[in-house]
């Protein structure tokens, strides 16, 4: 309507400009050239926009896309758009800290891409735009998180499950994020569970998923028994392909309460909270392991140097007083209570005998 009124005042000018009055020509000329100039309007391309009609302050649910349009934000016409930035939105999310029913603690960090649906604008809108949606996300994120980490139903009971549970966390979140849009798998048995039955080859159940499914799965084989099967696996195929597209960023997910297109949704690792008490009794456990290991392999050298010098004639404690003097420091543990050594007697000076380690590390 707008650029008929534009164009027709522009071109009923040119007629009376060529055939009736000049003067009301250039009226109508000028009229037309002055609602172009109020009624021409750029929607941005970079970045990326789009623009939700409104009508005398009403949206229409209609768009307009990036380029050039006619508007006329004015009366009587009030025909305006409200623009929307459509390009693709990242959103890390602080490391969710869970609680699992061991009362571990861990940290989930979680990061999302998404874009604004242009064919669910008003949703969008009424999410509260960019700032509403990443808030929506957050707050669906972190519930769903922990309610499947604290589940004695669900999720981890242990948090050696919940490490090694990086898919199975994916899967529920982008199913809570989704909701309904998601395929429903056919089958009373868990998604997660599922998941781990029809793996090539199949994946073992952790402690807790044994003591209620069986170590070899013997109970989901009965309920899937009594289901169809092959549309079962059909189904967890088509939803772990759907998981690995949207993991990598290649997800076209729609959720159109929220009005946008999910494109990732990525768990980097679950990991112990650092600053937990298993995490520090964690960290101990690695440093007393180490150090039981350099203990046992400086006793091992040790027990060498002084194999070497016993073969060259030296007596067992002339060979124990050369390795501590050659080691240059005083060892917290003596040498000669290294069980099997009986020392006994003198014999080369310890110089000679330090000259001649040095020379057999050298040849070696």
């Amino acid at each position: 309507m707008i650029p008929g009124i534009v164009f027709g005042l522009m071109g009923l000018g040119l007629v009376f400009f060529l055939f009736k009055s000049i003067i009301w020509g250039f009226l109508f000329l000028g009229l037309g050239l002055i609602g172009l100039a109020a009624t021409l309007r750029q929607i941005p391309a970079d970045p990326p926009n789009i623009g939700a009609v409104t009508f005398w302050g009403r949206r229409t649910g209609a768009i307009k896309k990036e380029g050039w349009c006619f508007l006329a934000p004015f009366f009587p016409f009030f025909y305006n758009v409200i623009l929307v930035n459509v390009e693709k939105k990242n959103q890390d999310l602080s490391a969710q800290k869970l609680r699992t029913p061991d009362l571990a603690v861990l940290q989930v960090p979680v990061s999302l891409t998404w874009t604004p649906d242009s064919s669910h604008i008003i949703e969008y809108l009424n999410s509260g735009g960019e700032k509403g949606v990443r808030n929506i996300l957050e707050d669906i994120v972190k519930e769903r998180l922990r309610g499947w980490a604290m589940s004695a139903q669900e999720g981890p009971q242990a948090f050696e499950e919940a490490i090694a549970s990086k898919e199975e966390a994916t899967e529920i979140l982008i199913k809570a994020v989704a909701g309904a849009e998601l395929q429903r798998i056919p089958s009373v048995v868990p998604t997660h569970i599922l998941f781990k039955y029809f793996s090539i080859p199949p994946e073992a159940p952790t402690g807790s998923q044994a003591a209620k499914w069986g170590g070899k799965w013997e109970l989901v084989e009965q309920i899937i028994s009594r289901e169809d099967r092959q549309q079962i696996e059909n189904a967890i195929k088509i939803r772990r392909r759907q998981i690995k597209e949207i993991s990598r960023g290649n997800g076209l997910q729609s959720i159109p309460q929220l009005g946008i297109v999910l494109n990732r949704l990525n768990i980097e690792a679950i990991d112990i909270d650092p600053s937990s008490d298993l995490s520090k009794a964690a960290e101990q456990d690695v440093k007393e392991r180490r150090e039981q290991v350099a203990e046992k392999r400086e006793l091992v050298n040790v027990c060498d140097l002084i194999e070497k010098l016993t073969k060259m004639g030296y007596t067992l404690q002339e060979a124990r007083d050369i390795v501590q003097i050659e080691r240059n420091k005083k060892t917290t543990r003596n040498i000669q209570d290294i069980q099997g050594i009986d020392l006994a007697g003198f014999g080369k000076g310890i110089g000679q005998g330090i000259a001649e380690i040095l020379k057999e590390r050298g040849n070696s």
